[in-house]
């Protein structure tokens, strides 16, 4: 997974991976994605909370925006506190749609929030914990995923109570 992720990451910044920008219902994209994390939450006793607004468009590469979607809800599974509630919000704001990822536990303090998009970065209590596994790649291609749909982007948080990233397509 390593190697795939590396080499994701440098043909986006390469430009050479083929963005195929459409419109789709961003809407059903997020609740497909969201779907298989479900019976994760259960095993792990978190609660996942969907509020997905119906119908919202997005024009954009579907299939990274999907990714896009993984990466966050499977960082909130991972660092969510035990019992920990984690809330996928999508809704329309005028012309823009906006993507709510929250979660309970948060193990980096709100001094560090730019620095989780840095590829390898692990914050010195994800680094130590055990269970989580990562190499610190994920949010990297997120936030590369973000910059091609020139997604902004807002990361919030509590150090030890909540984190929240707040996106605006």
């Amino acid at each position: 997974q390593l190697v795939g992720d590396l080499l994701s990451l440098a043909r986006m910044d390469n430009a050479t991976q083929e963005y195929e920008m459409l419109p789709f219902n961003l809407s059903a994209a997020i609740n497909a994605t969201a779907l298989p994390f479900e019976s994760q939450a259960f095993e792990m006793h978190k609660n996942l909370e969907l509020d997905i607004q119906p119908g919202v468009e997005y024009c954009g590469s579907e299939k990274h925006i999907r990714q896009l979607a993984a990466i966050f809800i499977d960082n909130a599974m991972k660092y969510s506190n035990e019992n920990g509630i984690i809330k996928i919000t999508l809704m329309k704001r005028g012309d823009k749609a906006v993507l709510e990822f929250y979660n309970t536990g948060c193990e980096i303090s709100q001094s560090e929030t730019e620095k989780i998009f840095e590829r390898f970065y692990r914050g010195d209590k994800a680094r130590s914990n055990t269970g989580k596994n990562g190499y610190g790649l994920g949010l990297a291609i997120a936030k590369s995923i973000m910059d091609i749909h020139k997604i902004r982007f807002q990361v919030t948080c509590e150090q030890g109570k909540w984190i929240r990233f707040l996106l605006t397509l």
